[in-house]
């Protein structure tokens, strides 16, 4: 979500805007991916759910059983779920189209978007709760909040003054209806597209709506989404669904871009702070065991909502703050944890993903309150995290570039693109994260200024501008601009160069055994675990079409000596340890030739020297777990072991048990 300059009719107190939906659009390994999304989840998640996806704005439709459920569901429990899950996917679905440039997808779009226009009740309700249900519920404002985020997208990229329309008396029909009624959950999530409105309308009684929520929700509310609390450095494990607290936690912050209240800034910022420090991975997944709140650990789950909901608050704090480190955050989520959680062929996500895993089967969850959820399905029963997938990529594409209210442009995040901004024109060509360089084909400027966010994992950034080293003005909030005139046709040359560094992850409120996790630039690298996958029906809502299916994934043993299996899988390449004292120059970086999918065929590798570890692992375990000794007891002298990309897995180890010699 946005707040457009250009669109904006009142004072926003936000450091920076993105540039509108469909500036930026996707080139390379980037094209790709939302090329195999649209012909895979993207593109079908309404075709294989209709009734709770395709048109609960359309309709009031919405899904009335569960699998295993011998009766019909609440109706206005069936409407809320109906909603999230929709306006989720279509909030996916309209990014997806405009940052991929796809005619069909856009047509597809639109005439969603002419449906929802028609389903606009005379009094302003646009929602996907019929009148018969209780639209006090806290999911009727978080369904409709989706929905008015799919739809403010579509204005963003269009510029359809009837869109606007709607949403803002949907809206309106909130601030009526509910002027005396709030709620304490995520109900609060249609701050977001008050406060967006509000910038386009100068409609104060946005504003009032939000502020009362806010002040409300500090007397009455029983989860860790009060200001008070944020500003706090308390933040206790199991006590908030952390998808909830992802997207809470951004609305103080979103608040203060329309009134200026520092308090509400502040208070977002050390809320966001302290999950960092808390309950975020290495791997950029917020850890969330039984999807709640949870510390930090080698088989501790992320929720795949998390992955799409903090990336998408990362992105607020960065145009609201000004500050570059949240690029920072976008880029670990986005290359890591969101992608290792993914089917390469973007027909499939699994629910549940750990750092360490051997397997993702119907049974192998150790917190999912449903065994299928460490599975990959392509539309699970709670459809939530396939919705949420369909949105990760693209929006982390239309977050790249921003702009400061002279319309000069900031670089934020990294990938192959291509940006149309105020001042300039370009495309980025790069194999970043699996380079350091980034290649700048400028196509049009006029009185250009070009910032960049300098990693705070880069020591040594550089720039040229036709094959001329540049110098870099250092800006404030990690953003450095290039010391040089750009003008059309020149070439600019970003080199980022990329360190090996070596973390002790700090799993001390879990298991305490302090496994090491190596990273190289933003990217997080693995032990990569051999992939057998093997298709099943599932369990979904509506029956799916014969070319779809849910997967178990578990290691491929075929070269192992059946004979033997147990000595086979204590001598497998994943049953290794690691010196904790080891250091960088260690380990060797190889970059290899673009051969396929950069997901499927990783650029580059390190050689890193492991330890092997008997019996580090169960071979007969049905569940994820984690080697009991530690440190792990090793044996012999230690061998070169390769390491891919953790997005370029879905059964690794990432958390590299540390090694004791017997």
């Amino acid at each position: 979500m946005n707040i457009c300059p250009e669109k904006s009719v009142v004072k926003t107190y936000n450091k920076f805007s993105k540039l509108p939906l469909g500036s930026v659009t996707a080139r390379g390994w980037l094209k790709e991916q939302l090329l195999r999304s649209k012909d895979g989840m993207g593109g079908f998640l309404d075709i294989l759910e209709p009734e709770m996806i395709a048109t609960p704005f359309h309709t009031y439709s919405a899904f009335k059983e569960l699998p295993n459920f011998a009766k019909d569901l609440d109706p206005t429990f069936a409407a809320g779920w109906s909603s999230e899950i929709s306006g989720t996917y279509w909030t996916g679905l309209v990014q997806l189209a405009f940052t991929l440039n796809d005619q069909e997808l856009i047509d597809k779009a639109t005439t969603w978007i002419e449906g929802v226009l028609k389903h606009q009740e005379p009094d302003g309700y646009l929602g996907g709760y019929p009148a018969h249900t209780d639209r006090k519920a806290d999911y009727n404002a978080w369904g409709s909040a989706w929905c008015y985020r799919a739809m403010l997208s579509y204005y963003e990229a269009t510029g359809r003054q009837d869109v606007l329309d709607a949403v803002h008396r949907g809206l309106l029909w909130f601030c009526e209806d509910w002027k005396d009624h709030k709620t304490d959950y995520t109900g609060s999530i249609i701050i977001e597209p008050m406060v967006i409105v509000y910038a386009y309308t100068g409609d104060q009684r946005l504003v009032k709506f939000c502020e009362d929520w806010i002040e409300w929700l500090e007397g009455n509310s029983r989860w860790q989404n009060k200001v008070s609390q944020y500003l706090s450095d308390d933040l206790p494990y199991s006590s908030m669904h952390v998808v909830a607290y992802g997207e809470d936690v951004k609305h103080p912050a979103i608040l203060y871009c329309a009134n200026g209240d520092e308090t509400l800034l502040k208070a977002s910022v050390n809320g966001m702070d302290k999950a960092l420090r808390r309950i975020v991975q290495t791997t950029g997944g917020a850890s969330s065991c039984c999807e709640h709140l949870s510390p930090k650990g080698a088989i501790n789950e992320t929720e795949y909502c998390n992955f799409s909901t903090f990336n998408h608050s990362y992105s607020w704090y960065a145009i609201v703050t000004g500050e570059a480190r949240w690029g920072d955050e976008m880029e670990r989520c986005l290359f890591n944890g969101a992608e290792g959680a993914r089917k390469k062929d973007e027909r499939a996500i699994a629910y549940f993903t750990a750092p360490n895993q051997l397997l993702a089967t119907r049974a192998s969850t150790s917190f999912g309150s449903h065994a299928s959820m460490s599975a990959y399905s392509p539309c699970y029963y709670i459809a939530c995290c396939p919705a949420q997938s369909v949105r990760t990529v693209p929006e982390f594409i239309r977050s790249m570039g921003l702009i400061d209210d002279n319309k000069d442009l900031y670089l934020l995040c990294y990938g192959p693109a291509d940006v149309k901004a105020p001042k300039i024109d370009f495309t980025m060509d790069t194999l970043y994260p699996f380079r350091d360089t980034i290649t700048l084909n400028v196509t049009r400027a006029e009185d250009a200024v070009l910032n960049i966010r300098i990693p705070a994992w880069c020591k040594a950034a550089s720039v040229t501008v036709n094959g001329k080293q540049v110098g870099l003005i250092n800006a404030e909030n990690g953003y450095a601009r290039i010391d040089s005139a750009i003008a059309a046709g020149d070439t600019i040359v970003i080199r980022f160069p990329m360190e090996i560094t070596i973390t002790k992850v700090d799993d001390s409120d879990s298991a305490s055994k302090f496994p090491l996790s190596i990273e190289r630039g933003p990217l997080v690298y693995a032990i990569p675990v051999p992939e057998k996958w093997t298709a099943y029906e599932g369990e979904p809502i509506t029956p799916m079409p014969e070319d779809w299916c849910w997967y178990e994934v578990r290691p491929d043993t075929s070269d192992f000596d059946h004979s033997d299996f147990y000595k086979s899988f204590n001598e497998a390449s994943w049953s290794k340890a690691i010196d904790e004292n080891i250091t960088p120059d260690k380990i060797r970086v190889t970059e290899h030739d673009i051969d396929g999918y950069v997901w499927e065929n990783p650029p580059i590798t390190l050689e890193v020297p492991l330890y092997h570890a008997r019996n580090a692992y169960i071979y007969n375990a049905t569940r994820i777990f984690e080697s009991w000794e530690n440190p792990l007891k090793t044996e012999g002298e230690a061998a070169m072991s390769t390491l891919v990309p953790h997005g370029c897995t879905n059964l690794r180890i990432t958390y590299l048990p540390r090694a004791v010699k017997k």
